[in-house]
């Protein structure tokens, strides 16, 4: 069971998404705006959050920002759910930090596969590789073409996505990199309980199975090993994790007592 948050306006959308989630046996959390949806999530960490562009008081892309400015919170995968088709809002999502992207009106299996696959998967590199792919496209429409097929190109004038905050930046600018790998703490700055969390995640392999076999959820355990990566001075939870499976920290990969 996973927990669900579902951010829109539309009581109807609401009530749909509620029955669709629960079918799967997912706790469902509800907020009618942005602002709503941050102050709950001042207390609440869900696995998911599903999430609609246009609202009173506090848009999607303003809750998008929020979440990317917020280490806290920047773990949590994020599912587009909105009227807004466009090319360039698209472009936009995928740049500032969403997952996926579905358009209104959706059908309620298909979001339910799309949700149900986001958890089944570790989000960070996926959605590394979405804003990757996004700003490829950006920079080919400001360079005044887009490829509409493969043997052609189509100038366009469509204008620049308004973009907030990229959740970080990419991994091989020497601005992230420790480029002396001995600069890096050892485990001894860690705790106790972060130490056990390396081990645990070292001997399963993947942050799903660790999550599992903890009984907690991927959102916590991603939100502790990014704060036990900051630790260490690593840029990511991917690199912590291959670092660690690698043997660059010697941790306890045995099963405990």
């Amino acid at each position: 069971m996973a927990t669900i948050l579902v951010v829109d306006d539309d009581l109807d959308i609401q009530g749909l998404l509620q029955l669709t989630f629960e079918h799967d046996d997912h706790r469902v959390l509800v907020a009618g705006n942005g602002e709503a949806a941050l102050a709950l999530l001042k207390h609440e960490r869900p696995d998911v959050i599903v999430l609609d562009v246009s609202m009173p008081k506090l848009d999607g892309w303003g809750v998008l920002e929020a979440l990317r400015c917020d280490k806290e919170l920047s773990h949590i995968p994020v599912v587009m759910l909105t009227a807004h088709g466009g090319r360039m809002d698209r472009l936009r999502a995928d740049i500032e930090g969403a997952i996926q992207y579905l358009t209104k009106p959706f059908s309620p299996s298909e979001l339910r596969e799309e949700v149900n696959r986001v958890l089944a998967c570790d989000p960070i590199p996926a959605r590394r590789q979405r804003q990757i792919d996004a700003l490829e496209q950006l920079a080919r429409r400001e360079a005044g073409f887009v490829e509409d097929d493969v043997n052609s190109r189509t100038s366009v004038t469509s204008p620049r996505p308004r973009i907030t905050r990229l959740e970080q930046l990419p991994a091989d600018r020497p601005e992230t990199r420790v480029k002396d790998s001995d600069a890096r703490p050892g485990l001894e700055v860690l705790s106790a309980t972060q130490l056990g969390l390396l081990q645990t995640v070292a001997r399963t392999g993947t942050v799903k199975q660790a999550s599992e076999e903890l009984g907690v959820s991927r959102s916590n355990v991603y939100a502790s090993l990014e704060r036990t990566a900051r630790h260490l001075k690593i840029d990511s939870v991917p690199e912590l994790v291959r670092l660690v499976r690698s043997g660059a920290y010697p941790v306890d990969f045995s099963a405990p007592d």
